[in-house]
């Protein structure tokens, strides 16, 4: 019975990791990106401490900042919580507000529900160094002020990978752009899985692998996903 060899572009949770060691899978975690949290600016929050606010979250990592700062920063039983996949939903369920979640990748929804929805609240708009001029674009067309706040930075870790595996996992775009950049090539022959759609088409876009997208975004579905599309494509049990 063959024994896969995943790469898995990202370090995984402890409850991931745990399933997997359940498995007959050997795997190997390799970020290729280093994420520096920003603090938030207090004296700006403070101006609108007491009023109703619209959060609106386009990535996991803006999620993680916002639940570690929640109580800093002033958020109100009153605010409201906007983002585009479930996988920022789990983390922002945490906070025990509304929280609507519009089609991944479907900006003009993301901004349309905080438009329409909008009552005079302060919209305020979290992101990371890269990937949100598309959201700003769409804002900038409606009649809405809004604030962008960046709180966080991604960094690029250049590394070089030896090995060939059956199953290459990736979380998001800038993991593949840098696994490729930094003189990295996947075996042909193997399946690439993306957990997310503008991972997916990142992948269709420079990798010439059979690409998978995964309909589960939250990391243990993601992996449990991709263990079974292996399975199925190798007609093998693990």
């Amino acid at each position: 019975m063959k024994t896969p060899v995943f790469f898995i572009g990202e370090k995984l949770s402890a409850a991931t990791r745990q399933w997997l060691q359940k498995q007959q899978v050997q795997f190997i975690e390799e970020p290729f990106l280093r994420t520096e949290y920003k603090k938030p600016n207090l004296a700006f929050f403070n101006t609108m401490a007491n009023s109703p606010k619209q959060w609106v979250i386009a990535s996991v990592y803006a999620a993680h900042w916002l639940l570690r700062f929640h109580e800093q920063i002033g958020i109100t039983e009153r605010d409201r919580l906007y983002c585009w996949s479930e996988s920022e939903a789990i983390v922002l369920g945490k906070l025990n507000l509304p929280v609507a979640v519009s089609s991944f990748s479907n900006v003009l929804e993301l901004v349309e529900n905080v438009t329409t929805q909008n009552r005079g609240e302060s919209v305020l708009f979290l992101h990371g160094d890269k990937l949100h001029s598309e959201i700003s674009s769409v804002f900038a067309g409606y009649n809405i002020q809004y604030t962008e706040i960046e709180v966080y930075k991604n960094t690029p870790i250049e590394k070089f990978v030896n090995g060939i595996f059956d199953a290459y996992l990736f979380f998001n775009p800038m993991s593949i752009d840098n696994f490729k950049a930094s003189g990295n090539f996947t075996n042909p022959k193997s399946l690439v899985l993306a957990n997310e759609n503008t991972t997916a088409q990142e992948a269709w876009r420079v990798l010439d692998n059979k690409v998978y997208l995964s309909p589960n975004h939250e990391e243990l579905s993601f992996v449990q996903y991709s263990v079974e599309r292996w399975k199925q494509e190798n007609n093998n049990s693990i």
